[in-house]
């Protein structure tokens, strides 16, 4: 007589209080990306930046393994979402971090950014094509309001140049990234966050180190400027990996990458406090689009929106 399958227990809709937390840690994730971007500005990779990257992306796995230790966490993803963890890693994100910084040889960074916070677009048009419905009318108007600011301020910081190849790398990258959200969202629901991040940033240091080997890249970072800045990097990138996989489990993916265009906003913000960069008046108004789009985003309801398991 065979066994039946044993039942996978699925986590219960979040509770008000649990929306909230999510939208609080979905907001850190976006400054505690802004940092990384203001760290990266300042590293000179001298060419492709594989190595950078999975240098990067190793020392945050570590840093998030201490971590899983020190707190007790499980060492391994559950089973039946390991290899959705290491493949949104390993493929997703690896590959989303790859393209970008490949988008930035070939434009501006305002205008390869513009392209790539399109990405709330493609993960709204993923769910309305999985969940066969609409998301709740506030939502798209937060969604209207963020993408509206985030123009704003990234056209208003100037410098929007880039080639046909930077617009095809860059909107690559937005659709990879948004696929990686969304996936992440419905098949990791019941690994622990912490153990999710560590795995996760393994696999984006696994990627990157597969993408230099197959295009022959050996530059690696010199001098104590480039190292302690790739130090800054990992370890607010572990930390942005965290909270993004904690707002992922309470607010899904729309909801999270909405809130995540707070980034463009916070990296203009912490420029002018670290690189004495200006900020005008368009950053001024596009910022407080984001932030209101932001706040209605964290305010909506999940009942009216909730995406099923698969």
């Amino acid at each position: 007589m065979t066994k039946p399958a044993p039942e996978i227990s699925t986590p219960p809709a979040p509770g008000r209080g649990e929306q909230l937390l999510g939208s609080g840690y979905s907001v850190a994730m976006a400054l505690l990306f802004s940092v990384v971007v203001i760290f990266a500005a300042t590293v000179r990779t001298g060419g492709r930046p594989f190595v950078m990257l999975s240098i990067r992306f190793s020392l945050a796995s570590i840093l998030l393994f201490v971590g899983v230790v020190l707190m007790g966490r499980p060492l391994l993803p559950v089973r039946g979402e390991r290899r959705a963890v290491i493949l949104a890693g390993t493929v997703g994100y690896a590959t989303e971090s790859a393209l970008y910084f490949a988008a930035l040889s070939h434009g501006k960074a305002g205008a390869v950014t513009l392209l790539f916070y399109t990405y709330p677009v493609w993960v709204m048009l993923a769910t309305i094509a999985m969940d066969r419905r609409v998301p709740a009318g506030r939502l798209l108007t937060a969604l209207g309001l963020a993408l509206v600011g985030s123009v704003v301020v990234v056209v208003g910081g100037g410098k929007v140049e880039v080639e046909p190849m930077g617009i095809v790398l860059a909107v690559a990258c937005s659709l990879v990234y948004a696929s990686y959200l969304v996936a992440a969202d419905r098949t990791v629901k019941r690994t622990d966050p912490l153990t999710a991040a560590a795995w996760l940033s393994g696999g984006a240091a696994l990627g990157n180190l597969i993408y230099a080997v197959v295009f022959r890249t050996t530059v690696v970072p010199s001098g104590v400027h480039d190292w302690l800045h790739i130090l800054g990097m990992a370890v607010f990138s572990a930390a942005a990996f965290a909270a993004m996989l904690a707002g992922l489990r309470r607010v899904g993916a729309l909801r999270n990458s909405i809130i995540g265009m707070m980034e463009p906003f916070a990296v203009a913000i912490l420029a002018w406090i670290v690189l004495h960069q200006s900020i005008t008046v368009s950053t001024a108004v596009g910022g407080a689009l984001i932030l209101t789009g932001a706040v209605m985003a964290s305010l909506v309801r999940t009942t009216q929106l909730q995406e099923p398991n698969l």
